[in-house]
């Protein structure tokens, strides 16, 4: 079994609501995402959502934001669905065919949305859980500076050994000399790493600044859109006075190819010369 779809990521999507069919389809939607919300582990997200959301009548299509994969996971199995009523209708009459779709179909379509919205929720969850628990561990470093400025990585490793043995019933084998010799040339603190915001922020902004011939520059991630935003106008403003510059010196170089030319003797018999061409055509 293969990991599933766990990005958050969303957009606006318009839901064809405008005939039984599709109307009958949404609420079989709806129910299921008040099933999930009703389970002792659902998001408080998740929660709100299914309790504000109103399905509108039958005839008025609508736009909800919903998570891009989730949806694209939930059309393919919407294609199916659909193309086992059309294999079902092409041996069997049209009240065979309804009667087959509200017996059967309709109960395999309501267990495969109920199974797509579970699997994608347990699999953000899982993500989330993952991301917390490396932000907890990236966490510990919070507050310890001055304790660590002195301490070399062999520090941090013994104390890393002397935590295994409270996870552990076996005997935890010593530490190897050698490795420990050349933990001991590292400081504990590194410049740059050490309690770096990618590890311990919940959000972070990306500067990006594009130039008129598309070319993409990352100028850096930071923690508020405030920091991101203040270097996208520093790049910016360097930027528009390297353009001034290049100006400048454009026209400096045109003046100064016009210069040499002028200053040509040859110029003017060369000029009349093509001029004479001119004439005898």
């Amino acid at each position: 079994t293969t990991f599933g779809q766990s990005s958050t990521y969303s957009e606006p999507v318009i839901f064809k609501n405008d005939d039984e069919a599709s109307h009958k389809i949404n609420q079989q939607v709806l129910d299921v995402m008040k099933e999930l919300a009703a389970a002792d582990n659902a998001s408080e997200a998740l929660k709100k959502e299914a309790a504000e959301f109103k399905l509108p009548a039958m005839g008025e299509n609508f736009s909800q934001v919903v998570p891009k994969s989730l949806h694209e996971t939930y059309m393919k199995g919407l294609d199916i669905y659909k193309a086992k009523v059309s294999a079902y209708r092409a041996n069997h009459t049209e009240e065979e065919t309804k009667k087959h779709v509200e017996d059967v179909l309709q109960e395999e379509w309501h267990e495969a949305v109920f199974g797509i919205a579970k699997k994608y929720q347990e699999c953000v969850d899982t993500v989330a859980g993952d991301a917390a628990a490396v932000k907890k561990y990236y966490m510990t470093q919070k507050g310890r500076e001055q304790e660590l400025k002195d301490k070399t990585k062999a520090d941090i490793m013994k104390e890393i050994w002397a935590e295994l043995t409270k996870l552990t019933d076996k005997p935890v084998p010593p530490l190897d000399d050698e490795i420990l010799a050349e933990l001991a040339q590292e400081p504990a603190i590194i410049e740059g790493q050490f309690n770096h915001n990618w590890g311990t922020a919940d959000k972070l902004y990306k500067s990006e600044a594009i130039s008129p011939f598309g070319e993409k520059y990352l100028l850096g991630i930071f923690e508020t859109m405030e920091e991101s935003e203040k270097a996208f106008l520093a790049w910016n403003e360097e930027y528009e006075k390297a353009r001034e510059q290049l100006k400048v010196e454009r026209d400096q170089w045109g003046k100064q190819e016009q210069a040499r030319v002028d200053a040509d003797p040859d110029r003017e018999a060369f000029t009349a010369s093509i001029f004479a061409e001119d004439d005898e055509d």
